[in-house]
């Protein structure tokens, strides 16, 4: 970073191409709506394989002369789609677009210089002082550099001694920010407040909640989080933030992408170690190969180092502050929107969505919700697979979206994390996912096996008549628990598979059979169905 830094300055910055160059000035205002992956499901996300996009609205003032200019926005997101990007309030309206993908790099520098002269500074094999020496780039490449100098054309950095290099010459045409530039026409010199709005790739949200089981377990505490996730390199300051929830049709473009090779000024000395040159007192350091996701430049870590203990002894020395007052809470969220068949969330407050960051802001917070604890188990209409053996059933608890049991507003698929405390301790219970939940929907958090809870189920009697079979079969739901449950029986039929006669109550869960008893506490209960297939 600090080598890009220096370079940059030396350079004096990119020198823009065209005399008619205005600059936009900075975001003035800015809003952001994110939209989740299409395919994701609510499952957890990947800073490094982001798959939703963010529509991105930013107001600049801008200045432009009489005539023809190329107006020229700096710093969008680098995942811009340009042929997205509407821009409002430019008196002469758009006349083209371009993407500028040419950025300030180390390697877009080397590429810039390619047939160039540079000034290498080396380290003389026989003597061991510093020289410099003029040298052209013949050739750059992720395999390498080659230069032409007086001796001929080598490979740079490849004699095992110190090598480093200085650009002559400016960097015309490359970027030190992602921009987007347009053509306009003013009929006059004018200073207009524009807004432009595109598409930018590399974001994505994630919603996820956490829920405190009550001691008596009849009531959740529940929190909602969204996961705000930023891919690109640019920051997004103090932005009116908004996330749309549901199923969005999006359909694939081929996508035109200028994907720069990269340039590697380093290489393994071919010569053997002996035959390099060294001095006792000042040994010289061979430059090994590059390694992907290398992070640190050569003494960066050293200085990582001694600045983290400089930091801990200034520590050490400053006095314990008091401790400051508790922040007031967050304002609340406000209620989601209808966006079409969507469902448009807005975070209460501006937020920065920082460059490569996830970062969280709140959803809901509900108390007492109220829940009911369901034992459950699936099985076929006709079959069992099982044998004699017993299953344990699932554990789930229950509540609907709806304003009697405290929630009433649209849920956002993700996960939850249910706890519940145990001797004044909270321990985790359960890690499921909750699917996209409209409001009156009923909501099911499913827990995982329950030992105490267990099923069997046999086959008393079976007759065949003809092409039908009529079958009676007996399920036995054992329970070792301290109290009561609520177990269900959910069926899974095919064809012309259905249930004639049973001793449980029976209801319909969307054309799903479902048979419910209750088990008394240390008991075991037998319950009977009948079935028939034609």
């Amino acid at each position: 970073m600090r080598a890009l830094l220096a370079l940059t300055l030396a350079l004096g910055g990119a020198a823009p191409a065209f005399a008619g160059d205005v600059a936009a000035a900075a975001t003035s205002d800015l809003s952001v709506t994110v939209y989740r992956a299409p395919n994701r499901n609510g499952g957890s996300i990947q800073l490094n394989a982001l798959g939703g996009f963010a529509v991105i609205t930013e107001t600049r003032r801008v200045t432009l002369p009489a005539g023809e200019s190329r107006l020229r926005f700096e710093g969008v997101v680098d995942g811009i789609l340009a042929e997205s990007a509407i821009i409002t309030g430019l008196p002469g309206g758009v006349i083209e677009k371009n993407r500028d993908a040419a950025l300030l790099s180390p390697s877009a520098l080397m590429r810039a210089a390619l047939g160039k002269v540079i000034q290498l500074k080396r380290t003389n094999p026989v003597t061991g002082k510093t020289m410099l020496v003029p040298a052209e780039i013949t050739a750059a490449s992720d395999q390498g550099i080659t230069v032409k100098a007086e001796g001929g054309i080598e490979a740079l950095r490849c004699s095992g001694l110190p090598e480093t290099f200085r650009y002559s010459s400016g960097a015309e045409g490359l970027s030190a920010r992602p921009t987007l530039s347009v053509m306009t026409r003013s009929k006059r010199p004018i200073t207009a407040l524009v807004t432009l709005t595109y598409i930018a790739e590399g974001f994505d949200w994630a919603a996820s909640y956490t829920a405190q089981v009550s001691p008596d377990g009849k009531t959740l505490n529940i929190g909602g989080w969204i996961t705000l996730a930023n891919g690109n390199s640019v920051s997004l300051e103090d932005a009116r933030t908004q996330i749309v929830a549901g199923g969005l049709n999006r359909a694939y473009l081929r996508k035109f992408i200028n994907n720069q090779p990269r340039v590697l000024a380093r290489c393994w000395p071919m010569q053997r170690t002996h035959q390099v040159p060294r001095k006792p007192e000042q040994p010289y350091q061979l430059v090994r190969p590059y390694r992907p996701g290398e992070g640190f430049a050569a003494g960066a870590m050293d200085e990582i180092m001694v600045t983290a203990k400089r930091r801990e002894n200034k520590l050490m020395s400053v006095p314990m502050a008091v401790m400051a007052p508790a922040p007031p809470p967050p304002p609340a969220p406000h209620p989601p929107e209808q966006l079409g068949d969507l469902k448009l969330y807005r975070v209460p407050q501006r937020t920065t969505i920082a460059a490569m960051q996830m970062k969280q802001t709140r959803l809901i917070e509900q108390q007492a919700v109220p829940v009911e604890r369901i034992y459950t188990f699936t099985t076929p209409v006709m079959g069992w697979g099982y044998g004699e053996r017993k299953v344990p059933a699932t554990a789930l608890l229950r509540t609907r979206n709806d304003k009697a049991h405290q929630l009433g507003l649209p849920l956002p698929a993700g996960s939850f994390v249910v706890q519940q405390d145990q001797l004044g301790r909270t321990m985790l219970v359960g890690r499921p996912d909750l699917k996209d939940t409209a409001e009156d929907e009923k909501v099911e958090l499913l827990l995982g096996p329950a030992p105490d809870v267990t099923v069997a189920r046999r086959t008393a009697e079976r007759q065949v008549q003809g092409s039908k079979t009529v079958t009676r079969e007996e399920v036995e739901i054992s329970n070792a628990g301290s109290g009561p449950i609520t177990f269900e029986l959910r069926m899974q039929r095919w064809g012309t598979q259905r249930i004639t006669a049973t001793n449980a109550r029976r209801t319909d869960d969307n054309g799903i059979p479902v048979l419910t008893v209750t088990v008394p506490a240390n008991d075991t209960l037998t319950m009977t169905f009948s079935a028939t297939q034609e």
